[in-house]
């Protein structure tokens, strides 16, 4: 005799899976007839973007949401090696919160393009940049390759650290604490590289006008996410990132209604008419590769459909949850920054 209320529960789990996956379907047309950029040209297109921009900040919620008075910044030169120049970068944003980045520079004093490289989780500015003993882990040349063609990168530490990086913390009940006040952890991330990016736009030996951003897994989504809501960079670069998110649909990556709003393809297409890669690693023990084709189809026939395909490369590597191992993001990078 089976327990009482077992095929009753069993019942609800069922039903309920079905009432879900029904809603699915509705908010998936919703999304589709609500983003609707207009599509006549890139110009065109471009110049609708900034309701969704606004849109987009108001799902992810405070503080994006509130203007920031101007971060206070102190920029220290902590080292210098044979690629050049290494500073910290801290601000205090808010008036109250210290934060921090790394600045890399090349030896000489000159005006050189920028590129954000962005670690993603478990991570930091050190290990992104190979600063560490286990060297640059599955970041690749994300850092160092940019240096040693002579770019200024930097580096900022969001909220995403682990793996015996001090000092311990738990990001999702910090993401937590932020929703019981109508945020989210991902909008003071964004709200650290806005800071971050305002003053680098204004530093004397920056092109403001030749600035890039790449990043893996987390970086890849902040990457999409920060390049989403601020036109001012030139090309991205998101790395094993672009999926399902429905079958990856982490706590910290899920806001109120984001199903009727914005999803993968929804955030990379504010980037659009930007020059755009994406890739995924065909091994990837993270974000399995077949999760990656769906969503970067609609953004690959949204650059088609504007006549600007050559801005956009979508590719899987042979690798793992890696950065770029053969060169063609850096290529991309350079070739568009």
């Amino acid at each position: 005799m089976s327990i009482p209320g077992t095929q009753e529960r069993a019942a609800l789990l069922e039903t309920l899976g079905t009432f879900l996956g029904q809603r699915k379907e509705v908010a998936a047309v919703s999304r589709r007839e609500w983003f609707q950029p207009d599509m006549a040209d890139a110009q065109a297109y471009a110049a609708s973007l900034p309701p969704y921009r606004e849109e987009w900040k108001r799902l992810l919620g405070w503080p994006l949401t509130e203007p920031a008075a101007a971060a206070e910044t102190e920029c220290e030169l902590v080292s210098q090696d044979a690629q050049g120049r290494v500073y910290r970068v801290s601000q205090r944003l808010f008036g109250v919160v210290r934060t921090y980045g790394l600045l890399f520079l090349p030896t000489a004093e000159g005006r050189y393009p920028l590129v954000i490289a962005q670690h993603g989780g478990k991570g930091s500015p050190e290990l992104a940049a190979g600063l560490t003993e286990i060297g640059s882990a599955n970041y690749n040349r994300l850092v160092r390759g940019l240096r040693e063609r002579g770019i200024a990168v930097f580096a900022q530490q969001l909220l995403v650290w682990d793996d015996g990086q001090e000092p311990k913390f738990d990001q999702y009940l910090l993401d937590r604490k932020f929703r019981h006040l109508g945020g989210s952890r991902v909008a003071f991330d964004l709200c650290q590289l806005q800071g971050s990016f305002n003053w680098l736009v204004e530093h004397p030996e920056i092109d403001a006008d030749h600035v890039g951003m790449a990043g893996l897994s987390y970086g890849g989504f902040y990457t999409l996410a920060f390049t989403a809501m601020e036109p001012r960079i030139r090309v991205a670069v998101a790395s094993c990132f672009v999926n399902d998110r429905f079958r990856y649909n982490w706590e910290d990556l899920v806001w109120n209604g984001s199903a009727l709003r914005f999803l993968d393809s929804e955030i990379a297409r504010l980037v659009c008419p930007r020059p755009l890669f994406l890739e995924a690693g065909e091994t990837d023990e993270v974000f399995s590769v077949e999760g990656f084709f769906a969503p970067s189809e609609e953004v690959a026939h949204c650059y088609a459909a504007l006549g600007i395909g050559d801005r956009l490369e979508r590719r899987t590597h042979p690798g793992g949850h890696e950065y770029d191992i053969d060169g063609r993001a850096e290529a991309f990078l350079l070739k568009w920054l």
